[in-house]
């Protein structure tokens, strides 16, 4: 009887402590992500971290969550007694398996990084890449770069592929060249075009003044004459300046009897 009473006492012991241990794991991890809120609170509404780059705000702020979360979860683990060295090796090996398994995943934090460090664009510019994105730059996390395109559509871009691609930021300087083609028929007269593309350039009003509009024939094409025209305006101006050229050169060239042609082929038949 006494055998059995200490069996009994013992087993009761261990599931206290074991208990004990458990509530006490329960309430570092509740108690820590609340912290971990706060800390995140309180570092973003610092005046320091307000003069730092948005781009890098929101990395920053994704971090420092994951590793106060990282850091409470070991500790928990601690608590129920798992032993440091092997918690240590059991998370290396996992981290191991998640390397292997998440290359991308890393790249793309690797690439988060160097887009930070060597900035070549920030929230708020308009940018393209060579795969084909385009767009607002909205904001810049641990992994992931969020744009949003012209027509309100939102694109997800892997930081590993954007630090690994050409980037054009489009809204970098204030200014921006809007480049225009014009074809004509061989007859119509060469610097008669090229005073009239450039007359219609200087006509608009958005249009800089400095560099002045430039116009030249390129190209003698088999059908037609093309004739390029560059001109100067204010970046949020640019597509306005675009379709207004388009319009304003077809109806100047209308007016003026300058015929823009279509293919054709001339067709020689010989009568034996």
């Amino acid at each position: 009887m006494d055998y059995f009473n200490s069996i009994i006492k013992n087993l009761l012991d261990v599931l206290v402590k074991s208990g004990l241990r458990l509530i006490i794991a329960l309430i570092i991890l509740v108690v820590g992500f609340k912290l971990t809120k706060v800390i995140i609170k309180k570092v973003t509404n610092g005046k320091g971290f307000k003069h730092i780059d948005i781009s890098a705000q929101s990395f920053i702020k994704s971090f420092i969550n994951i590793g106060l979360k990282v850091l409470i979860i070991v500790l928990c683990a601690s608590v129920l007694g798992v032993p440091m060295a092997s918690l240590v090796a059991v998370l290396g090996s996992i981290g191991l398996a998640i390397g292997l398994a998440l290359q991308g995943g890393l790249s793309n934090v690797a690439g988060g990084v160097l887009l930070l460090l060597f900035k070549p664009f920030i929230v708020g510019d308009y940018i393209k890449t060579a795969s084909g994105h385009e767009g607002t730059v909205i904001k810049v996390d641990i992994f992931y770069t969020t744009l949003k395109k012209a027509d309100n559509t939102k694109i997800v871009v892997p930081n590993g592929e954007l630090s690994n691609e050409a980037i054009y930021d489009v809204s970098h300087y204030d200014t921006r060249r809007v480049d225009l083609n014009f074809s004509t028929g061989y007859k119509d007269d060469v610097q008669g075009t090229i005073r009239i593309l450039k007359e219609v350039a200087s006509n608009h009003e958005l249009v800089l003044d400095d560099p002045a509009p430039f116009a030249a024939l390129t190209e003698h094409a088999e059908s037609c004459l093309k004739y390029t025209l560059r001109v100067w305006t204010d970046k949020d101006n640019y597509w306005k300046v675009y379709y207004d050229l388009c319009a304003a050169v077809k109806e100047e060239f209308d007016s003026r009897g300058i015929e823009i042609p279509y293919p054709q082929m001339d067709i020689h038949i010989k009568n034996k």
